[in-house]
Parts: structure tokens; sequence; C-alpha cells
């Protein structure tokens, strides 16, 4: 808000709230993501369920064209590994870059799945790799199209997933 209401330079913001520019950009980053979605129409339950089910679609056949055609131009996805799982420390931005990630993530290898799960009252997707959950995925919709993507590779956040 100080860059963009009182033009302040991001070097006085780094200084005034003790963070790097770097940090002040992605917070800033992520405030505009907030409410760019905050402001779009209302997913209903069953358009999140739709669309949803259209990316596990896409993700299994490998589509990469429908897939980015099912993101917003600029999505974003954000990989939690805990530093326990390799996973990209950066969210990854743009619909064609977060379909690529998506796809080399989920990519079809035998003693893989992909489902549809119900995860936070919407739905999401869980991979299981040899019958454990490896991932849940979980998205941000507005306007129609997927304008964040959730990953959750953690293998501590994933412990109540894999309880037998």
């Amino acid at each position: 808000m100080l860059n963009d209401v009182f033009g302040m330079s991001p070097d006085t913001v780094a200084d005034i709230v003790g963070r790097t520019e770097s940090e002040c950009a992605e917070l800033a980053d992520r405030a505009r993501r907030y409410l760019r979605i905050q402001r779009a129409r209302p997913t209903t339950p069953k358009e999140h369920d739709v669309l949803v089910r259209a990316v596990r679609q896409a993700c299994m056949s490998g589509d990469a064209e429908l897939l980015a055609a099912l993101l917003s131009p600029d999505a974003t996805a954000s990989f939690d590994g805990g530093g326990k799982v390799r996973a990209s420390s950066r969210p990854v931005r743009g619909g064609r870059q977060v379909a690529d990630s998506l796809l080399t993530l989920l990519a079809r290898r035998s003693r893989t799945t992909l489902s549809t799960h119900s995860v936070n009252g919407r739905t999401g997707l869980v991979a299981r790799y040899d019958h454990q959950v490896a991932a849940v995925i979980t998205f941000d919709i507005a306007d129609h199209l997927v304008v964040q993507v959730w990953i959750v590779l953690n293998p501590d956040k994933l412990h109540s997933w894999n309880r037998t």
C-alpha cells in the first residue's frame, strides 16, 4: 500500500517495514492477487468441482494446452515441501509455467494415481504413490479459471492423510 497508494520507493518501504525489497515485493504481489480474487465473481461449489475435475483430466492425459486454458494467465502455484521434500521454494507464476509444473509433478507413472477428494470443504486433488498420499492440491478459482494452486508435499502435513 505504501508503494501503490503513496508512491513510496521500494527501498523506503523496505526500510519502514523492516524487510528486504524482494520480501516487500512478494508481500505486495500476494496482497494484489488476494484482492483480485476477492473482487472476482464468486465460484459455486459445483463450478469449483467441475473445474478441478477438468484440471485432473488434463493432468491425467498430459494435455498441457487444455491445462493452461483452465488456468488464469497470471496463475500462481505454491509448493510446501517443508524442507523434507524437494520442491520449488519460490512460487511458480504464469498459467503456462504453472501447467508445466503440475504436469511435471503429476506425470503419469506406474504406481501413481490422481483422484478428486474433498479438501477443506472444496474439491481438491490427491496424488498417491504406491497408495501413500504424496501430495494434496487445492485451488483458488475466480471467474471460471484457476488463479492459485496450493501443493502440499510436506510428509509431516500429509501424515493424517496416510493413516491406515
